[in-house]
């Protein structure tokens, strides 16, 4: 449903519900600040026991009001709040804030005034900022509909092209402040609230329609709507706009089930990181990254989109430089030394005792020596012509002499640079920052800070995105009824067949002494493996034996195995008797059902030290083969691939991983996970080598 966030956004007349003389009253702080910030419309006092208010008449009701304004804000405790919207509608008024807190965030009794509060919204079209939100705040027309103390403490509201919407209050008033600080202003400041109505969805759509905002910064802890969220993240990248995503609560599991590898995997935040790069999003994992991430792109404009994994490090230090090229390593990034050309330029212009690598060392000589610093931004320009470098990373230290001077040609070739350029210079000579920030530079105050920046950026860009289900079709497969169930790993074999995906043949020996016989039919080499549902994970139990090359070591084996089983008091539906499959990589597949999100499909290190190596992506389910091949393209393990799979190659593995998205994607229960480790992969294909199903109760 299209809304309409225009009156509440850039509203031209407000109504203050509660007004109020009285210091420390949140209608008496109300009133203040659209006045003190120059707020240019009618501002128009409600309040039954007040006839005037800050030298203005004041209403006893919005019925009373001559006109119906466009913004109804609302400063009156939770309970009153439910009988003042219904009021507001009756009034002609059809957007308003609420800051009361005492609603679903304050228990039961809360939750169900909430749940009020929506229900009167939904029936009268009325459209809510909050309730239990710290308000909004529009830096280019003065309507700081808030109550933040940051701005009942300064005088100055600086527009500018940064629209931030936050699920925290008190994190966007520091943001703001800090942007403040540093010389950059906010177009609108959004604290959702408890987002009862107006969603941050329905707030990143208006910020993607907003043509003075050119940068979006979101703080989040959750999203009730997740279809609806990346649909919004969506518009604004096709408006253009970059936005920077900080998450909080990154450190719970989604919604994959612990008993499964893929349970430890998926948490900590992976799913979010997976749909926010599929949307392009830059995702930060703190105020100061997100801080620093939209004061760059805020100033760099147009030529941040060119920023990329390559990085130019210009220094005056060779140590700092050392420094900051092993901190890009280590963030992913490169430092590519500089071509044959971009050298023999630089011979006739840098200083005598500067080092042309990656990093520029360009010593103390550019600003010391008046001949070096009049070649200063010449030297930037033939590093910043190098083809093998994205951004420029530009950094100086303390300096006795010429700070001004180097301010100033910093601030030229910033303004003329092809390439985006970040200035960091810890310990400056007074006026020289000042300089740069006038210019428009957003300056950084600390080496690695950069480094994180740079490393944000890169990770940003478009993921592998879902495409249509084909509905695989899982009648007669297992019962759909299933709940609280681990499927037995021969029955996902089954499962894998039927959508078509390669498994090894096998054949469940249920009864004792059988194992050998089923061998026999089957060939050699075979593995063993108990199958029951008390166990997960075979090798940890003891349950698995591999290599078995004929019948007398099965039988050994299926003894050995009967006994374990029974000494842990595992019952056993049977013995898996397996085609063994030797050397190539092992690789997990693996996809579960996300709360928000719906179904993932993950891809990882395979094997029984998939936990331990750590190397697993996720996207959306399903993809197709060309997303699943990116999507495998993100792990270390195919840096490795010609050593573990010598001429193996990406397309089968890609194919089975789309396959199984498919498959997954399909599946009826509300909570699972479906995981095949490993997939064996080597130059005759892949084969899935094990299989678990967990479906997990509702």
């Amino acid at each position: 449903m299209e809304r309409d966030l225009a009156p509440l956004l850039f509203a031209r007349s407000i109504a203050v519900i509660g007004a109020s003389d009285q210091p420390g009253n949140l209608g008496a702080t109300a009133i203040g600040l659209l006045r003190k910030f120059g707020f240019g419309g009618p501002i128009l006092p409600v309040n039954p026991r007040r006839d005037s208010v800050a030298g203005m008449r004041c209403f006893d009701s919005v019925a009373a009001l001559p006109r119906a304004p466009d913004l109804a804000l609302i400063t009156t405790a939770a309970p009153t709040i439910p009988a003042l919207l219904r009021d507001c509608a009756a009034a002609g008024i059809h957007h308003g804030i609420a800051w009361a807190g005492g609603f679903a965030e304050a228990g039961e009794a809360g939750t169900a005034l909430q749940e009020e509060v929506g229900a009167i919204c939904r029936e009268t079209g009325f459209l809510l900022a909050g309730p239990n939100c710290l308000g909004i705040v529009n830096c280019a027309t003065g309507m700081a509909a808030t109550f933040s103390s940051a701005l009942v403490g300064t005088d100055r509201l600086l527009p500018g092209v940064i629209s931030m919407v936050s699920q925290s209050g008190g994190l966007s008033t520091m943001c703001h402040t800090l942007a403040q600080q540093s010389g950059f202003g906010f177009r609108l400041v959004i604290s959702s609230g408890n987002e009862a109505v107006l969603t941050l969805a329905d707030y990143i759509r208006a910020l993607a329609r907003d043509e003075g905002t050119r940068v979006i910064a979101i703080y989040l802890e959750g999203v009730r709507d997740g279809a609806a969220f990346l649909a919004a993240l969506g518009e604004a990248r096709a408006a253009g706009k970059p936005v920077v995503v900080l998450k909080g609560g990154m450190s719970e599991a989604s919604a994959a089930a612990v008993a499964a590898h893929t349970g430890a995997l998926a948490g900590e935040g992976r799913v979010w990181h997976a749909v926010l790069h599929e949307q392009g999003a830059i995702q930060v994992h703190g105020l100061e990254e997100l801080l620093d991430a939209v004061l760059f792109l805020a100033s760099e404009g147009e030529r941040a989109r060119l920023a990329g994994p390559r990085i130019g490090i210009v220094t005056t230090g060779g140590g700092s430089g050392v420094v900051t090229a092993d901190q890009c390593a280590r963030a992913g990034l490169a430092t590519p030394p500089p071509s044959a050309a971009t050298r023999q330029a630089l011979r006739h212009m840098a200083p005598t005792l500067a080092a042309l690598g990656n990093p520029f060392d360009l010593t103390p000589q550019v600003y010391t020596q008046p001949e070096s610093l009049a070649r200063f931004g010449a030297t930037l320009d033939a590093i910043a012509a190098d083809a093998s470098l994205d951004v420029l990373y530009v950094q100086f230290g303390p300096m006795a002499q010429r700070g001004a001077e180097v301010a100033a040609e910093l601030a030229r070739f910033r303004a003329r640079s092809p390439k985006p350029v970040c200035l960091a210079w810890p310990l400056a000579p007074p006026g020289a920052v000042e300089h740069l920030r006038a210019a428009g530079a957003h300056v950084f105050l600390d080496y690695g800070r950069v480094v994180a920046l740079l490393s944000a950026l890169a990770q940003s860009g478009d993921g592998p995105a879902p495409v249509a289900p084909r509905g695989f079709d899982w009648t007669g497969l297992l019962p759909p009824a299933l709940d609280g169930q681990i499927v037995p790993e021969h029955a996902c074999h089954a499962i894998l067949a039927a959508a078509g995906l390669p498994v090894p043949e096998g054949r469940l020996a249920t009864a004792p002494g059988s194992a050998a016989a089923v061998a026999r039919d089957i060939g050699f080499p075979v593995a063993l493996k108990g199958i029951s549902a008390q166990v997960t994970h075979r090798a940890a139990a003891g349950l698995l034996a591999l290599d078995l090359r004929d019948e007398t070591e099965v039988a050994a084996a299926e003894g050995s195995l009967r006994a374990r089983a029974a000494e842990a008091a595992v019952t056993l539906d049977g013995l898996y008797v397996q085609r063994m499959r030797r050397g190539g990589a092992e690789v997990l597949v693996s996809a579960f059902r996300d709360p928000v999100f719906g179904p993932v499909v993950s891809v990882g290190a395979g094997g029984t030290l998939t936990e331990a190596l750590d190397d697993v992506a996720l996207a959306r389910a399903p993809v197709d083969a060309e997303g699943a091949a990116a999507l495998l393209g993100r792990l270390r393990l195919l840096s490795r691939a010609a050593k573990l799979a010598p001429g193996a190659e990406l397309a089968p593995l890609a194919d089975f991983v789309a396959r199984f998205s498919q498959l997954a994607a399909a599946a009826p229960w509300q909570r699972f996970v479906f995981e095949v480790n490993p997939v064996a992969w080597s130059h005759e294909g892949v084969v899935a080598l094990d299989g678990l199903l967990v479906i997990e109760r509702a």
